[in-house]
């Protein structure tokens, strides 16, 4: 648990620094004034994931006792002493903030101490001695005049965040298993963050008041998790957990310790357990974001599925209920139980969900004259098995194999071919409907100007259909892919080699693949990256390609 007690600020002047941030060593300094200010000093003290049996931790306290300047220097002197009542060691870090300002943006390493007092930072440091770290401010810090406010970390061995943990033991073919069941808040989150930037951890750095994920991250590389002070509602913590080598608890995990202990677990909060971090499930977007389509809410690591509109994203939680962000219509209030989703692919966007129970609900742009009625549902329409939105109209799969549309006609989207049953998938494209049939082969009606819906001759064996703005793709079994309709872009010019492929998605003259190795493929339009897919995205379960932007379900290490 992390805890400020006190504060102090010291002024420093120092020569003026015409790029203010992030703060970079300065070699020379002149005209530092000799004495300084004494206002404040804080610390850092925190628990870790306690088994019920163990006893109470108590975090360790700091205290500063004196910081000043050596007159005629650029050192400063800090007498400071750690108090931790149940630990003989702690572990101590550095960190100072320009004009007092707890951030990213004001942050500074302090990492030049000299005469040696460097020893008296560091892993094992004792406790209840009164110890001293000699900074040489100038090596570390240029900013022209201001506040700066120096402050000692320090943790015991039980780590850095209050868990409230409950042991299960070992049973049957079941680990020990330690779960936390309480929420983990922003503060503990910052100051956690903090501790690691101290510590000089290299899956981390700072660019600009931003931190952000290294290379080292893997794909919270480049992601920002904290700008300033502002957490990021959906990196912040999954990033400290990476950090921290804790493992969140999926719904197996809440499923064998609900039952162990007969008590529910609440859902919402971040269990976390003794195994080690095998990653969380998010949503990532790249490409054009010029409506918020790739701003991803806090979906607290439910999406199970995902749906990209013209300039809008959906996810569909575990729970059942959908998120839209972007310019994607909200869905409609108390919108529950629903078990799959599907968007409309042009400006005037719709959206579709289907329930547990079969039936269809439709939200968004309902079009206009011949174009009216694609988010009104037929009446009385059950017993549907899966959902596609297109441009102006929608579709439905029916359990017995039939397919129901409703929306425009205006390019014979409604014009069903004669007798088609045994149908297996849908898609919809802006114009033109497709299906998969039970045998493998697929049957296309509506607008068919780029031959979206002239089916590739002997094309067979196929798995899965999407289809895009004017294209289509089909997924054979044997991890191929074929596409047809318009080529804009080489959207429909499949990459040599392409195979072991397990999803397909399509977009506007954007094509994409998901690999059996949870990688991600991409061809076509890219006029804002959204066929560059993000350098070490891995572990992707779910793509969905819309407008200029693309999503996907990843569950990363």
């Amino acid at each position: 648990m992390l805890r400020v007690t006190e504060t102090q600020y010291i002024r420093v002047q120092m020569e003026p620094n015409p790029t203010p941030y992030p703060p970079q060593p300065m070699k020379t300094i002149r005209n530092l004034p000799l004495p300084l200010r004494l206002l404040s000093c804080s610390l850092l003290s925190s628990v870790f994931l306690l088994p019920v049996t163990a006893a109470p931790n108590v975090p360790p306290t700091v205290a500063i006792n004196s910081a000043t300047m050596r007159p005629g220097t650029t050192l400063m002197d800090v007498i400071y002493r750690v108090t931790d009542p149940d630990d003989a060691t702690v572990k101590v870090r550095a960190l100072a903030f320009v004009d007092g300002v707890r951030s990213f943006a004001n942050v500074i390493r302090p990492v030049t101490f000299v005469e040696g007092t460097e020893v008296n930072l560091g892993d094992a440091i004792a406790t209840n001695a009164d110890l001293t770290l000699t900074w040489d401010v100038a090596a570390d810090w240029n900013i022209g005049l201001g506040q700066v406010k120096f402050e000692v970390l320090a943790v015991d061995s039980n780590g850095i965040l209050p868990f409230d943990g409950i042991t299960i033991p070992a049973a049957a073919d079941k680990p020990e298993l330690k779960i936390n069941q309480i929420e983990i808040t922003d503060e503990q989150v910052f100051s956690g963050l903090l501790w690691f930037y101290a510590s000089e951890d290299p899956m981390m750095e700072i660019a600009y008041g931003t931190l952000q994920g290294s290379a080292t991250s893997g794909v919270f590389d480049q992601k920002p998790v904290v700008a300033g002070d502002v957490l990021s509602p959906y990196y912040a913590q999954p990033f400290l957990f990476k950090l921290l080598n804790i493992s969140y608890a999926g719904a197996d995990i809440l499923t064998y310790a609900n039952a162990a202990t007969r008590t529910p677990l609440a859902k919402d909060y971040w269990l976390t357990t003794n195994w080690p971090y095998v990653g969380s499930q998010f949503v990532y977007g790249w490409g054009n974001n010029g409506d918020g389509q790739i701003n991803i809410p806090n979906l607290s690591s439910e999406a199970i599925a995902i749906a990209a509109s013209f300039r809008g994203s959906y996810a569909l939680k575990a729970g059942g209920t959908v998120v839209a962000w972007g310019s994607a219509p909200a869905p409609p209030a108390g919108l529950s139980d629903v078990t799959a989703i599907a968007a409309g692919s042009v400006v005037s966007a719709h959206a579709l969900a289907l329930k547990s129970d079969g039936t269809v609900v439709a939200w968004g742009y309902n079009g206009s004259g011949i174009n009216a009625g694609k988010a009104t549902v037929p009446v009385g329409l059950s017993g549907v098995t899966a959902i596609a939105a297109g441009g102006d109209h929608s579709m439905a799969l029916k359990h017995d194999g039939t397919v129901v549309v409703w929306g425009s006609n205006a390019y014979g989207q409604w014009d069903i071919p004669a007798g088609l049953s045994g149908v297996s998938r849908i898609a919809a494209g802006v114009n033109f409907s497709l299906a998969l049939k039970s045998d493998g082969t697929v049957v296309g009606w509506g607008q068919n100007n780029y031959g979206q819906t002239s089916i590739p001759e002997g094309l067979s064996g196929v798995s899965l259909i999407v289809a895009g703005y004017n294209h289509a793709l089909a997924l054979k079994d044997d991890g191929t892919v074929v596409g047809w309709g318009q080529n804009n872009y080489g959207c429909i010019t499949i990459p040599a080699g392409l195979s072991g492929v397990t999803a397909i998605s399509a977009g506007n003259s954007l094509s994409l693949a998901l690999k059996s190795d949870g990688t991600v493929v991409a061809w076509g339009y890219n006029s804002s990256g959204q066929a560059t897919v993000p350098t070490g995205l891995t572990g992707v379960t779910a793509i969905a390609a819309g407008g200029s932007h693309c999503v996907a379900v990843a569950k990363q290490p």
